[in-house]
């Protein structure tokens, strides 16, 4: 054995070390001002585009309003003639346009019980005036935050309920247009966790999947009217 691989051989562990040390240091050269190994983060994946020309259309010609939806989602046409419910949405005496409902077996094996979206229209004066500013009765959170669907301008309301250990977190998105109050809202449905043994394999839901899945619905809204 040569002198010099005895010598890397002997010193085999310092070497290592010397080389981790300038690696770091090189590393360090080349950070941002302000920045350190601890704070670097791995970058986000960004969520897939979905294949929408595999997706059904709902489309309502009376009240010119489309969109898309997956095949493994029930479209239901709205209901004749207003709805007293729709208060519960701030809206008085106000139209379904339309709704589309998330089964259970979307998130099947966890606390996820359904979701909906829900289209909605009412032209009654005090429901235009409280359009983008629903009573504080209805429980409605401003976020001061603004979405475009189908080219127009929405702005965004969230609100929350509980019962029962039953959980339902809303979105709601309004609009004045043509006169009247014009509203999608979805909720999502899910139960408390705690509600389950350990031993049934239930897991907690992933929310971002499906508020994903229905702000994908709403990217394909189109309005005609």
């Amino acid at each position: 054995m040569g002198a010099s691989s005895y010598f890397i051989q002997k010193h085999t562990r310092t070497i290592a070390t010397v080389i981790l040390i300038i690696g770091g240091l090189a590393l360090l050269r080349y950070l941002p001002v302000g920045s350190s190994i601890f704070s670097m983060s791995a970058t986000p994946t960004p969520t897939a585009t979905p294949d929408y020309s595999t997706w059904r259309t709902y489309n309502n010609p009376k009240y010119g309003v489309s969109l898309k939806y997956p095949l493994t989602f029930q479209a239901r046409p709205g209901q004749i003639g207003p709805l007293a419910e729709w208060s519960l949405y701030g809206l008085t005496n106000g139209n379904e346009i339309g709704s589309i409902q998330i089964p259970r077996s979307f998130e099947s094996r966890t606390n996820f019980d359904d979701a909906s979206l829900r289209m909605g229209v009412s032209t009654e004066p005090i429901a235009v005036t409280d359009c983008v500013s629903p009573p504080a009765s209805f429980g409605y959170k401003d976020t001061y935050a603004s979405r475009t669907i189908g080219g127009v301008d929405f702005r965004k309301f969230t609100r929350s309920d509980a019962g029962a250990g039953n959980y339902y977190e809303f979105t709601s998105y309004r609009a004045v247009r043509n006169g009247g109050c014009e509203v999608l809202e979805y909720v999502v449905h899910y139960s408390n966790i705690q509600n389950y043994p350990a031993e049934s394999g239930i897991k907690e839901y992933d929310k971002q999947k499906v508020v994903d899945s229905l702000e994908s619905i709403l990217d394909t809204v189109k309005f005609s009217k």
